[in-house]
């Protein structure tokens, strides 16, 4: 026989095993690699892009390791730089967002940070700012509806009691997976539970919805006939409670939940542009409309030293 220490070895390191797998699936780590050369400000760089890759698209909770492959110190910084033309006429701060900050870093060190929330973050050097990247984080939306706590929906409606359970109250909410930007429809029915067929008509309510602590909406109505319904758009993802309170003047309350989804499409609105940092055409365009204007005041000052004289004695005997 197997000894018991033995097998309860065996389980744990089973346990360890899927635990670190389930982990790996759903979270990745990803690199971007701050490339030589980078930190030249001009067109003819060693580097193609400030940050290699310079678009990124990952999944919430993945995280990315900023990795310092150049000679200089650079910092990554959440917020937008500055671009090539603001540069040019002299702009050398970017604006800083605060979500994230590395610091100076030097040559060979790295940043690793995760991304918690979806969205569309810049980044860019605040010792460099010319240097911008991007990272576009998408959030996983099961194609079920879940509870505030991530347990699926079976069954709709959804059914809940007072806590004298003298009502049954049933909800229901379409579409089932809450998306930002898009509207809920809610719908709500009030029984009796000794006869769970019969409708417990003009029955008085308030409706609430709380996110992240902060109540978002109420209404206080009754109900008409069968039941009541509301309609509601989330703009922030999220957690969020639905609480019908005070029914049948009673103080009673029944708490639904659910989770809200940031809308891909909202997210996808933004399309972050990063400019190459080798670019020679668009060298050739900024070197003529900067150098440009200089060369022509220059030309107008030699002509005018040549010929100013005699231009302003042919004005004079005009007038004369």
């Amino acid at each position: 026989m197997l000894d018991s220490k033995f097998i309860i070895f065996l389980i744990l390191l089973i346990s360890a095993i899927t635990v670190c797998g389930t982990q790996n699936v759903f979270a990745e780590n990803r690199t971007v690699t701050i490339p030589f050369g980078a930190s030249n400000p001009h067109f003819e760089t060693e580097a193609p892009f400030w940050y290699t890759p310079p678009i990124l698209t990952i999944h919430v909770n993945d995280t990315i390791v900023w990795l310092n492959s150049d000679r200089e110190v650079h910092t990554v910084t959440s917020g937008k730089g500055v671009d090539r033309g603001e540069f040019s006429q002299g702009k050398m701060e970017g604006k800083p967002d605060g979500y994230f900050d590395s610091g100076p870093f030097k040559p060979s060190q790295s940043l690793a940070f995760t991304f918690d929330k979806p969205g569309t973050f810049y980044y860019f050097c605040t010792i460099h700012p010319w240097m911008n990247g991007a990272i576009v984080v998408s959030q996983d939306i099961p194609d079920y509806a879940t509870d505030a706590e991530g347990n699926k929906i079976n069954k709709w409606p959804v059914v809940k009691y007072t806590d004298d359970k003298m009502v049954e109250t049933d909800l229901s909410w379409e579409p089932h997976i809450i998306l930002t930007g898009e509207q809920v429809t809610f719908v709500f029915n009030f029984y009796n539970p000794a006869t769970s067929s019969e409708f417990m008509t003009s029955t008085p309510y308030r409706f609430v919805i709380v996110q992240n602590g902060t109540e978002i909406f109420s209404s206080e109505d009754s109900t008409q006939y069968s039941g009541a319904y509301k309609y509601f758009v989330f703009n922030k993802s999220g957690p969020v409670e639905f609480r019908l309170e005070n029914i049948g003047n009673m103080n009673e309350t029944v708490r639904f939940s659910t989770f809200v989804f940031d809308n891909p499409s909202e997210i996808k609105k933004e399309i972050p542009v990063i400019q190459p940092a080798r670019n020679l055409q668009l060298g050739q365009e900024t070197q003529i409309v900067f150098v440009g204007p200089p060369i022509a005041a220059l030309a107008f000052i030699i002509i005018w030293a040549k010929w100013g004289d005699k231009f302003k004695k042919k004005r004079t005997g005009e007038k004369l």
